[in-house]
């Protein structure tokens, strides 16, 4: 019995990091493809910048949405937010 939750543990455990490298790729490969038109990393490494917080900064990715009109779903966004804040930010 021990073994067969160790088991489902471990195939949780691999299923979500598949995910969330996937959520990652997504999200980088949107960013590049949308956002270095107007940023470079620059912008996101700057030590005055606007974001400093979760909250923020998917405000910040929902407002360059709709500027853009890319009509990203919410996935999307999140998977942006993700990238960002992985790779760059590090806010909670």
């Amino acid at each position: 019995m021990k073994t067969i939750v160790l088991l489902s543990c471990l195939a949780l455990t691999s299923i979500s990091s598949t995910l969330l490298a996937t959520d990652l790729e997504n999200g980088k490969s949107l960013h590049n493809e949308n956002c270095m038109s107007c940023h470079s990393s620059d912008k996101y490494t700057a030590k005055m910048r606007r974001v400093q917080s979760l909250a923020s900064l998917t405000s910040q990715v929902k407002r360059c949405d709709f500027s853009l009109g890319t009509q990203w779903f919410d996935e999307d966004i999140d998977d942006v937010v993700n990238y960002l804040n992985t790779t760059y930010y590090h806010v909670k």
